[in-house]
């Protein structure tokens, strides 16, 4: 992974459709999508207006969908919060673990790194319980589903063989992106820079 230094935190909803330009506004619903970048692998979000995401609007190149979410644009008076709750954040897990048609190997490595990262989150949270880890992966359970063979298989996660730094690095722009800091953050440009 590779450090790009952005001085401004992208965990708080923009308040701007981004396929639209409409303002959204406290206690709008919107769509948050997790994004990033293929040039700068750097992480950013996007936020759409739900009409314009249910008509199909999605990131544009060089940005690469990894997951969404539906939320409320919180009061910016309120105190900071995560932004996705335990199910969301589970599904955005299970959105990485989802084939994508990319012929970009770093795009699948990325996508790895960042599926493995989740999972220690998840983990550390104890919304996933690791129930073995065996040559380079773990196996997984969301918490409260049965092991097998009750419950369905185990889910692999792979380990992409990070360094402690690359962990840290991609731990910290996961924060940024999930975390409401109650200051909205500029749209990213197509060139990852603000």
């Amino acid at each position: 992974m590779s450090r790009v230094a952005n001085t401004y935190s992208l965990g708080s909803p923009t308040r701007v459709c981004a396929a639209s330009g409409r303002e959204l506004r406290t206690g709008d619903l919107f769509v948050g999508a997790l994004c990033q970048d293929i040039q700068t692998e750097e992480f950013c979000r996007q936020d759409y207006a739900p009409e314009a995401w249910d008509s199909g609007a999605r990131p544009a190149a060089p940005l690469e969908l990894i997951g969404s979410w539906r939320a409320v644009v919180p009061d910016p008076n309120e105190k900071r919060k995560l932004l996705l709750d335990e199910g969301s954040l589970l599904d955005l897990f299970e959105q990485t673990g989802e084939d994508v048609a990319s012929a970009d190997a770093g795009a699948a490595r990325r996508r790895a790194v960042l599926r493995f990262v989740l999972a220690l989150i998840l983990v550390r949270k104890r919304l996933l319980v690791c129930e073995q880890s065996r040559g380079g992966t773990m196996l997984v359970r969301p918490r409260g589903v049965p092991r097998p063979p009750e419950g369905p298989p185990l889910v692999e996660v792979a380990d992409p063989a990070m360094r402690d730094e690359d962990v840290a690095l991609v731990t910290e722009q996961l924060q940024s992106v999930l975390i409401d800091t109650g200051t909205p953050t500029p749209a990213p440009t197509a060139g990852g820079g603000a």
